[in-house]
């Protein structure tokens, strides 16, 4: 009892301060490896997973692994991609339960590490590297690799933070669903080469090393995939080429006699992947050199070719009908059409063709509209309304006025493109919803400006640059985004300055305040585009998001709601045997007869049955390659694809899109706020550092007064008392 009483004295007296100090550190370690907890401070939550992330984790039934093969020791900004990724990994395999999540990272120094990365198809790049004063190249591995059931998946060029956790999550799901697929699917997957043997006679660059490039493509493809694609080369007789044209959309190609007597004639190029009666045609697409000559385009980047194409026959995509019949991009034409953006929206869903709205299923859900030309039919205008009314969902990109290029002969001669308006009908919805779309297209001050050898600085008014101020920092569309290009691109406004009841009206992008609309377009040459009065400038709307409950642009439907059955010209026993029908189902006498004129149905809502949402662009263009980069990695692409995934309800990808983006820019000042701004950097600091320095040293200095007043104070009324005691004492 002694002795414990005397422990309790040392733990309470100050001796056992630093014994119970080194024990609360290693207690606090030993709970911090098991629970550790961390905040994410960033605007967008770059170091934190999304929903969607944790949802599809916490979910597996399978384990994931993840094998990182990155240099280490990198100069900046590529070692902070390895750092971010370590993160994003660790918090993957925190939030997978029974660990189902596991990474590695690679030594990259080992030799047969670098030889598995390259069986796994990754490449090492060449950075730029400054060392002792000296500039020179580094050899890099950038990559990791996705192992999950018997499939693996490479994400290779891993340069930047941007998006990086949604290539994650999305790549993890559609390996998910692509196991699921492979594990069920009955029979094999056929990979078919139809290439005509009469082209090798026009030397095409890469044509005779082609089926080898596709064999070891192929290869690799089934050494992820279960051995599951057969493969097989056709060489297509000259009456079955038109054929196969018509029915895998494979390229045909001509020629005509040449001098050295060769007969004219066709053949065919392309490679199609097939599965029962679904199929994906890989293009194979020539390409034409400087000095002549023809070429086959891309077949070092064939393995991740067929990867794209394997994964869209496979996917389990959401479908999206995407009309055709009003003159709108086309989804097949990589020069000024929507191709790319095919591309980018391929991972998640299928962009189909349809001719009018009535062919669309009742099975889809989302309609996109880009680039109309003509007018939509009455039927087609109401079948669109009605979709809404169901609570279908759109995205329109609409342009005010359409460009007429010249014929070439009159190009030769300097013609220059004319502009008409676009009258497509669509204007009859937009008014019942409250909005409209200018008659021409908008200027901006603030827009790309153009660098021309010999010119100097071109400012194109017709092309946007949109700040981060002129984006809506607020909506999960354009939250994050900033430097996005639009190009002839009409404002979009409320008509008459409201909207309809139960519908919000949101801007996604705006001009700056220095844009203006012209009263017409007669031509887009810089020099001839004169910005007018400041009082005349003002902001607009380029792209706008609409939600909740649409009314109905029509009081009734235009059409009959009972179609009248056409009459099959029955006649003999036929006829009598509607007789005979008839006869059985007359109704007894207590019942009223009820003719054809007596009933009516009607399927007219006015108003939509459930909340539904719009996204409107005023322009088009921005599909095309003029803006739209082939990685889709653009600020206007992410732009776009985030309105394709909110239109769908799949809002919980979209922060994942964006997150590293980089776009945080300082805000849009004035000249004279940026230079009082640049005058308290360069000589307020130093007065405030040598202000607060002086006012330290006049403080000290009266310390030290005050602490030489206390004592020699106080010995001068000692010294003052010894000599009264002494002089009373003589």
């Amino acid at each position: 009892m002694h002795s414990f009483k005397k422990f309790w004295a040392w733990i309470a007296g100050p001796k056992s301060n630093l014994v119970l100090f080194f024990v609360l550190i290693i207690l606090a370690n030993l709970v911090g490896a098991r629970a550790f907890f961390r905040i994410d401070l960033t605007g967008q939550k770059s170091y934190s997973l999304s929903q969607a992330s944790r949802e599809l984790v916490s979910s597996l039934e399978e384990p994931v692994s993840v094998r990182v093969y990155f240099t280490k020791n990198l100069p900046s900004p590529y070692n902070s991609v390895e750092s971010y990724l370590s993160d994003l990994l660790s918090e993957y395999r925190g939030k997978a339960g029974k660990n189902r999540f596991s990474y590695e990272f690679v030594d990259m120094e080992d030799p047969e590490a670098r030889s598995q990365a390259m069986n796994w198809g990754l490449q090492n790049v060449q950075i730029q590297e400054v060392k002792d004063t000296e500039v020179g190249l580094k050899t890099a591995w950038m990559g990791l690799v996705i192992l999950y059931g018997d499939g693996a998946e490479v994400i290779d060029n891993l340069t930047g933070t941007e998006g990086l956790e949604y290539k994650l999550t999305t790549t993890i799901a559609r390996m998910i669903a692509m196991n699921d697929t492979l594990a069920g699917l009955d029979g094999s997957i056929s990979l078919t080469l139809y290439a005509s043997s009469a082209l090798s006679r026009f030397n095409i660059g890469g044509f005779a090393e082609l089926p080898a490039e596709v064999q070891t493509a192929l290869d690799m493809l089934n050494k992820r995939n279960r051995n599951r694609i057969v493969y097989s080369r056709i060489d297509p007789a000259q009456d079955e080429i038109e054929m196969l044209a018509a029915k895998y959309g494979v390229q045909v190609i001509n020629w005509s006699v040449g001098r050295d007597g060769t007969s004219a004639g066709m053949g065919t190029l392309g490679l199609v992947l097939s599965r029962g009666e679904r199929f994906v045609s890989v293009p194979l697409e020539l390409t034409r050199g400087i000095f002549g000559g023809y070429s086959i385009r891309n077949l070092g980047n064939m393995s991740d070719t067929l990867a794209e194409a394997l994964q869209s026959l496979l996917s389990r995509s959401v479908e999206m009908a995407y009309l055709t019949g009003q003159g709108e991009k086309s989804l097949w034409d990589g020069q000024s059409g929507a191709y790319r953006l095919q591309a980018l929206v391929k991972d998640r869903y299928t962009l189909k063709e349809y001719a009018t709205v009535r062919e669309v299923p009742a099975t889809v859900h989302s309609i996109m509209i880009n680039g109309p030309r003509t007018a939509f039919s009455e039927e087609d205008l109401y079948a669109l309304d009605q979709f809404l009314m169901r609570g279908g969902n759109l995205v329109l990109l609409l342009d005010p006025i359409n460009e007429v290029m010249p014929d070439q002969q009159m190009l030769m001669y300097g013609a220059q493109p004319t502009y008409e308006p676009i009258d497509t009908g669509l204007q009859k919805l937009l008014a019942a919803w409250g909005i409209e779309l200018s008659a021409s297209y908008v200027m901006d001050k603030a827009c790309y400006v153009a660098k021309q050898q010999g010119v100097g600085e071109l400012p194109l008014y017709y092309v946007p640059q949109l700040a981060k101020e002129s984006l809506n920092a607020k909506h999960p569309v354009s939250k994050n985004l900033a430097y996005v290009l639009f190009l002839q691109a009409g404002a979009l406004s409320q008509k008459d300055g409201r909207i309809a009841e139960g519908v919000s009206y949101t801007p996604l992008a705006s001009t700056s305040d220095e844009a203006w609309i012209p009263d017409a377009v007669t031509s887009l040459n810089p020099y001839a585009i004169m910005p007018p009065a400041a009082d005349a400038l003002a902001k607009h709307d380029l792209a706008v998001a609409l939600e909740g409950i649409f009314p109905s642009a029509y009081e009734s439907s235009p059409v009959a709601g009972i179609r009248e059955e056409e009459s099959s010209g029955e006649t003999g026993d036929a006829a009598a045997g509607s007789t005979d029908s008839a006869a059985k189902s007359k109704p007894t006498p207590s019942a009223p007869s009820v003719t054809a004129a007596d009933l009516s149905a009607t399927a007219h809502l006015s108003k939509s049955a459930q909340r539904a949402r719009v996204a409107v662009f005023g322009s088009s263009a921005i599909t095309t390659p003029s803006v739209m980069d082939e990685n889709g990695t653009q600020p206007v692409a992410l732009l776009l694809r985030n309105a394709i995934d909110w239109a769908n309800g799949n809002d919980e990808l979209i922060p994942m899109r964006t997150k590293g983006l980089g776009l945080n820019t300082l805000d849009k000042t004035t000249k004279e706020k940026r230079d009082a701004l640049r005058a308290v950097n360069l000589y307020g600091l130093p007065a405030l550092v040598a202000l607060v320095g002086l006012a330290v040293w006049r403080l000290r200095v009266a310390r030290r007064r005050r602490i030489r007043e206390l004592y020699c104070g106080a010995e001068r009324t000692t010294n003052a008392e010894r000599t009264t005691n002494g002089e009373a004492a003589q």
